[in-house]
């Protein structure tokens, strides 16, 4: 008889809570998945914008994106473009702002004298498939062996994250 009477009441529990006042459907988190990464190739669709918190002081738009190795082993070189595509879920229809964001050796760009092992900028972001987001090795500066991790943050947390591992050879 005990059972029984411990099930309706858990019972009567859930029901109380279900029908406390605001109480509304449970709606899930936002995430984002990984669906691509590695060595792309590019084309720069635009001009760059001025964006102070990445290495190079700036951002490039970029289309015609298209996956030519998937690794996470990268070869720098000058023109070497690597990133990730993502795949974005439970964010409903509106645009929605992330953080993108680049952790890396340290690089310390010429122009300024600033050394940065973080770069990040925030992106409205409306489509939910295959969205790239990468790094074009553009300067000899940005040549840096290590580890190099790309996240995307919502909302401050961390959602999604890959790691590489960028290799410069020996000429």
């Amino acid at each position: 008889m005990k059972p029984r009477f411990a099930t309706l009441a858990l019972a009567a529990v859930f029901l109380a809570i279900g029908s406390a006042p605001g109480a509304g459907p449970v709606r899930a988190q936002p995430t984002i998945a990984i669906s691509n990464y590695g060595e792309y190739r590019t084309q720069r669709s635009g001009e760059s914008l001025r964006e102070p918190r990445t290495a190079a002081g700036s951002i490039t738009f970029l289309s015609g994106v298209r996956l030519v190795n998937r690794t996470t082993v990268v070869f720098g070189q000058i023109g070497r473009d690597f990133g990730v595509e993502i795949d974005l879920q439970g964010f409903g229809e509106d645009p929605v702002r992330l953080t993108i964001r680049t952790v890396h050796p340290p690089l310390t760009n010429p122009e300024t004298g600033r050394t940065t092992r973080i770069s990040e900028y925030r992106q409205e972001v409306e489509d939910r498939r295959n969205v790239y987001f990468g790094y074009t090795f553009s300067y000899l500066w940005e040549l840096a062996e290590g580890e190099w991790v790309k996240q995307f943050l919502y909302r401050g947390r961390v959602l999604a994250e890959q790691r590489f591992r960028v290799v410069v050879p020996m000429y």
